[in-house]
Order: C-alpha cells, then sequence, then structure tokens
C-alpha cells in the first residue's frame, strides 16, 4: 500500500542563493523549487535530508502532513527578535519543542494522532498560515497556546490533573483566519477552544496597535531616526519588527498581545468545561432545529388538503420519482399530524393506502424505509 509525505519549505525573509538551491537538489531530484518554496512529496521512500537542519539552513517555516496521522509545523525566528524563555512554558513531551541553533530560534509543533489518519493533500495548507510566523515575532503566541492545547490532550505522560495550561494569550475567542487553518490542519475540538478561551482577555490586535505606534516615532532621538532610515536602505532584514519592539519599550506594554493573569487552569478542568459547552451547544441546535421545524410546520398546515391530494397525484403515476414525491409529501403530513395532535387520523389514511395500493410494491417498500408502514 502507498503512503503519503507532504514537506512544504517557504523561506521569507529572503530568496534561496543558488548555492542553497543546489545544496537542496542534492536532496531529491524530484523536489518542486523555486527561490523562496521546496516540496517534497513521497508516495514511496522517504525525505534524504533532516527537515529542521533543512529549516534552518535555508527557510523560515516548514509543513509536513502523511497519511498516517502526522501533522507538523515548524517554523525559524532570528534569535535577535525573540527571547525563548518565553515560549519554553508552551512545550510538550515529543510533541511541541522550543530549540536553538546559532542564529535561530526553533519552534516545532509535531502532532501525531490515528483518528488523523487518512490521505491528506498537503499543497495549498501552508500558504494560509506563512503570516503566523510574523504574529510570533510581534509576541502573539496563540499558535503555541493551540498547540499545547492540541498536544497535551494525546500525550500520554501528561497526567490531565496535574498538568497546568501555559500563559493564556489575549484574542483566543477571535481567531484570525491563518489560526483558524491550523486549527483545521490538527482538527482541534473547537469546544476546547472556547472553554480555553473563557480566560482570554481582549486585547488590540497588531492592525489596531500601528497608528498608536506611529504616534510614538517622535520621542526616537534624530540620531536613531537616521539610524533606522539607513538600516532600511541597506536592506537589513526584519527591520520594521525591530522597529516596532524599539517603539513598543516607550510604552507599557512590550507587546501587542497581552497575557492573562488568571489562575491557571488544569487541562482536566479545560476538558470538563468542553463536555459541558459542547453539551450547551448541542442543546441549542437541538433546540434550533425543534423551532424551524416548527415553522415548517406552520407553513405547510394550510396546504394539508393539496398535499394529500399531491400524495394520490403521485402514486399514480406508477414512476419511482413520483413514489418518491409521495413520501416526502406523506412526511410532511405526519409531522403536521403530530402538531395537531391528529396523529391516530394519519395513521388510519396510511393504512387505507396500505390496503387500496398494495399491489404497488414501489410504494409498500418505501413506506417500510419511511418507517410510514401501519400494522
Amino acid at each position: 500500500m502507498s503512503t503519503y509525505q507532504y514537506y512544504e519549505f517557504q523561506a521569507l525573509d529572503r530568496p534561496l542563493t543558488e548555492k542553497e538551491q543546489d545544496y537542496i537538489h542534492t536532496l531529491s531530484s524530484r523536489v518542486q523549487l523555486n527561490r523562496t518554496q521546496a516540496i517534497f512529496l513521497y508516495n514511496y521512500g522517504d525525505f534524504r535530508g533532516q527537515p529542521q537542519q533543512l529549516l534552518d539552513k535555508c527557510f523560515d517555516i516548514m509543513l509536513y502532513t502523511a497519511n498516517w496521522g502526522s501533522r507538523q509545523l515548524m517554523f525559524r525566528l532570528p534569535k535577535s527578535l525573540i527571547n525563548p524563555v518565553d515560549l519554553e512554558p508552551y512545550q510538550v513531551a515529543d510533541s511541541i519543542k522550543i530549540s536553538t541553533t546559532e542564529q535561530s530560534v526553533i519552534i516545532d509543533i509535531n502532532v501525531f494522532e490515528e483518528d488523523l489518519n487518512g490521505w491528506t493533500d498537503g499543497e495549498g495548507l501552508l500558504p494560509r498560515m506563512l503570516s503566523l510566523r510574523d504574529d510570533l515575532l510581534q509576541g502573539d503566541y496563540r499558535i503555541l497556546y493551540l498547540g499545547w492545547l492540541k498536544a497535551a490532550h494525546l500525550c500520554e505522560d501528561c497526567d490531565p490533573e496535574t498538568c497546568i495550561e501555559p500563559p493564556i494569550p489575549a484574542n483566543l475567542h477571535n481567531l484570525s483566519n491563518p489560526l483558524k487553518a491550523f486549527v483545521d490542519f490538527v482538527e482541534l475540538n473547537q469546544d476546547l477552544i472556547e472553554a480555553a478561551a473563557q480566560l482570554s482577555p481582549q486585547s488590540e490586535t497588531q492592525s489596531d496597535s500601528i497608528p498608536k505606534l506611529q504616534q510614538i516615532i517622535p520621542q526616537l532621538s534624530e540620531q536613531e531616526r537616521n539610524d533606522f532610515l539607513a538600516r532600511l536602505l541597506q536592506g537589513e532584514l526584519n527591520l520594521n519588527l525591530k522597529l516596532t519592539q524599539r517603539l513598543r519599550s516607550f510604552s507599557k506594554k512590550t507587546t501587542p498581545q497581552t497575557v492573562s493573569d488568571s489562575p491557571r487552569r488544569s487541562l482536566s478542568e479545560l476538558l470538563t468545561i468542553a463536555v459541558e459547552l459542547n453539551q450547551l451547544r448541542k442543546q441549542k441546535e437541538k433546540q434550533a432545529a425543534k423551532q424551524e421545524k416548527v415553522k415548517k410546520i406552520q407553513e405547510l398546515a394550510p396546504r394539508e388538503s393539496y398535499l394529500w391530494e399531491q400524495v394520490f397525484h403521485e402514486i399514480g403515476t406508477k414512476h419511482v420519482k413520483g413514489y418518491d414525491r409521495a413520501i416526502v409529501h406523506l412526511l410532511n403530513l405526519q409531522d403536521i399530524a403530530e402538531y395537531q395532535d391528529k396523529l391516530s387520523e394519519f395513521q388510519a389514511r396510511v393504512r387505507q393506502i396500505q390496503e387500496d395500493y398494495k399491489n404497488l410494491r414501489g410504494v409498500m417498500s418505501r413506506l417500510q424505509d419511511a418507517h410510514l408502514w401501519q400494522d
């Protein structure tokens, strides 16, 4: 039986050099490669390189998916722009790892779940999540918290009673499209997200904070402003993020995404809340469906006589499509009868249909399949 493995690497800060492209070609003759992207697809065999090493050497983000239930997302972040100590609380054994190299911090979110076993087309997934790297560099750790939710739930070494959630990022109740794409990628339970979001504070987003940061620019000295302009002309990487961090240093909030000071909950508490939310949601859905059904019945009730006429007309066509339409009308009439407390009258008319059309096997079988048959 063939397998499916899909690796996609993206370079965001700078394009690949010719030397780097030559190196990537040595890893696979079938690589789909351009100056910012490398894709490795395997139905047989495996990738000859080391994904983390290739990421650190050439790229900024990597996605991997396999049809036996593996989902992986890795980020390479410049050491100068992020403090790995802030990321460590989100680690989960064998699933979420924070490591450092000479110049970079590597975030590895690696989820394995047998229930994810299936043929998953990886093409097009990573572009939907590229901006999550900038979010991390801006101090938005929601991707890490959501990864922790998924990984901790699966971790055999995590005791739900003693496994305590990491710092809670702001705005978990309002996920961006890239975060929703990640949730879909790892199939994270929506009720669990809602449970976690109950203590997530609301904060201004990155785009909301930009006008305020622009107002702080005059607080920079003339020399520092000129220095930033000179570095801009030189094409320094991630200069916008460095300027953002410098401007935020003038305010009390060092990042746009505040972290809740609320007491941390155990994984067991979160799972219990998720179950309660699931039950509440199902009750609401059931009630909404009931109300919708009543509305439909009230709209159909004035046409009851007409529907009975249509039942006999469709049966009289002696065509299978007519029989199917007759059953639909009968089901609607049954709902009307239940709503009006006239079910016995409806059942009597169905028994008469069974007697009058007993030789029409198509009608009789459809009555039984629709649970309309009357003994």
